[in-house]
């Protein structure tokens, strides 16, 4: 399993694309076939699991019992998610929508996050540690955490 750790800053290009860094594609298992599963996160970024992290996980969300809370949940990150496969250059396609959901404008920061990346926007991740981390009271935020609990870790 991969172990991503650190952070680095890169760009936007006008296509939506981002380089992820050599550290971080160096970290990738061959079971991920330099493929990245990106969906939205409640802080205001986007994750980016490793295909083969992703696949475990999306098995145990496919298995949890109908309710309100885990359907809605599932429609959220299912309507949401892009699978990126690494270019020739080290570069991920992120989505238009999800580019706009996570506010991301020229300067990405990538951060590890052990099992996946965090992909902010630089000034809001800057924001973002600068408020001490304080919560998303979202709906999404508070079934994000209580889904990502009950499957052992999002």
């Amino acid at each position: 399993m991969a172990t991503f750790r650190g952070n680095y800053g890169s760009q936007l290009d006008a296509k939506g694309r981002v380089n992820i860094p050599a550290k971080f594609r160096k970290a990738l298992s061959p079971e991920a076939e330099e493929t990245f599963i990106v969906v939205c996160a409640p802080e205001g970024c986007l994750r980016a699991y490793p295909k083969d992290v992703w696949d475990k996980f999306e098995s145990k969300l496919v298995a949890l019992p109908e309710s309100i809370k885990n359907n809605w949940f599932k429609e959220t990150i299912f309507s949401s998610l892009t699978e990126a496969t690494l270019d020739v250059q080290g570069r991920i396609m992120l989505a238009p929508d999800l580019i706009k959901d996570a506010g991301i404008t020229k300067e990405v920061k990538l951060v590890g996050n052990i099992s996946h990346i965090k992909l902010w926007d630089g000034a809001k991740h800057e924001e973002y540690l600068a408020s001490g981390g304080k919560g998303d009271p979202t709906p999404f935020a508070e079934a994000f955490y209580a889904v990502g609990a009950e499957l052992g870790g999002l």
